[in-house]
């Protein structure tokens, strides 16, 4: 019987593989990652075809997929793939498969959700009914009618996101490389159109070499002071370093950030004993991630705005089916080109 290994499962999942049984297919679930399971462990299964990994499993270790000499596909069970290194992969002719669509809705209710946190100083308000300690002018916000939205990436997150924008009555800019014909009417021909003018950033866009710190102190130097950042993307878009300058000095009045730059080193204790240890940069970047967390104008959550039962059950579903579609020879989602 073929064997298919899912790395990073929780209960939710289990329960979702074992009332979804494939044909003549042995599914094995382990809650740790990849990266950082005893090998002993998965000894028995080397030989296996096709491994699953959830994107948590941050810097996947080259070395661990080395051991599956047989390896022929890697499901990620993710819109995003950059925690796999996909050049290793074409080399190998290992196919990645993704989930390209499963919670449009889901993020982008979510980065709302931060800023209406953000603007109406709602987790303050609440902690401070939990503490008994109530000074009603410490929670000031601001409307969002009739503030500019600027939305870099117009996939059908970024998309979503300027629908319930313009619920909120909102002004819209809008920027992507690849301009959708419907949203025409919001386009801005550059990002600095979006820095200079917007009250509120949001990203929705993936991480690529191109992406790589967008938001930089450069980006910084042109946006408007007391500007709100919403990240529900990925951590490396935003320079961490520049971001608390930004903070510290009033340029950004607020940041609601669903991801991290390493976040993987505050989500997962093992990293603090990986070869990582020695990389300064990546050092210097948790530590400002710690000190982020210390600023009451900033709401930082753990990579979870995926994370509600409709898109977890698309998610999984999703990627059975590209097991599925995978073992009668048509590769659905795949990502290595």
């Amino acid at each position: 019987m073929k064997n298919v290994l899912f790395f990073d499962t929780d209960l939710l999942f289990r329960e979702f593989a074992n009332t979804h049984m494939i044909e003549n297919i042995n599914t094995v679930c382990f809650e740790e990652s990849l990266n950082t399971i005893e090998l002993d462990k998965i000894e028995p299964y080397l030989d296996s075809q096709i491994i699953s990994l959830f994107v948590h499993s941050e810097q996947m270790d080259i070395k661990r997929l080395d051991v599956f000499q047989n390896l022929k596909m890697i499901a990620t069970r993710s819109t995003g793939f950059n925690h796999i290194d996909l050049d290793y992969c074409k080399k190998r002719h290992i196919a990645v498969c993704n989930v390209p669509r499963y919670g449009e809705a889901t993020v982008a209710e979510f980065a709302f959700g931060l800023l209406l946190a953000l603007s109406r100083k709602i987790i303050q308000g609440r902690n401070a009914m939990s503490h008994n300690h109530i000074e009603i002018d410490k929670y000031i916000g601001f409307d969002l009618q009739g503030k500019t939205l600027g939305v870099i990436g117009t996939g059908s997150i970024g998309r979503h996101m300027i629908q319930i924008a313009k619920g909120f009555g909102m002004n819209i800019m809008a920027y992507d490389p690849y301009p959708n014909p419907e949203l025409s009417d919001v386009y801005v021909s550059a990002l600095d159109d979006i820095y200079q003018n917007a009250d509120i950033i949001s990203l929705h866009v993936p991480s690529t070499p191109q992406n790589f710190h967008m938001i930089n102190q450069d980006a910084f130097d042109k946006m408007k002071h007391g500007v709100i950042i919403i990240n529900t993307a990925r951590g490396d878009l935003i320079d961490t370093q520049a971001l608390y300058w930004a903070l510290k000095n009033g340029i950004v009045g607020g940041a609601g950030l669903d991801v991290l730059e390493n976040e993987d080193f505050l989500l997962h204790d093992e990293f603090v004993t990986s070869a990582r240890i020695t990389d300064t940069e990546f050092l210097l970047d948790s530590a400002m991630n710690l000190k982020l967390l210390q600023f009451r104008n900033v709401i930082a959550t753990p990579h979870i705005a995926f994370n509600s039962i409709d898109a977890i059950n698309r998610i999984n579903q999703t990627t059975f089916d590209n097991i599925i579609s995978f073992y009668k020879g048509h590769i659905q989602n795949n990502v290595v080109k």
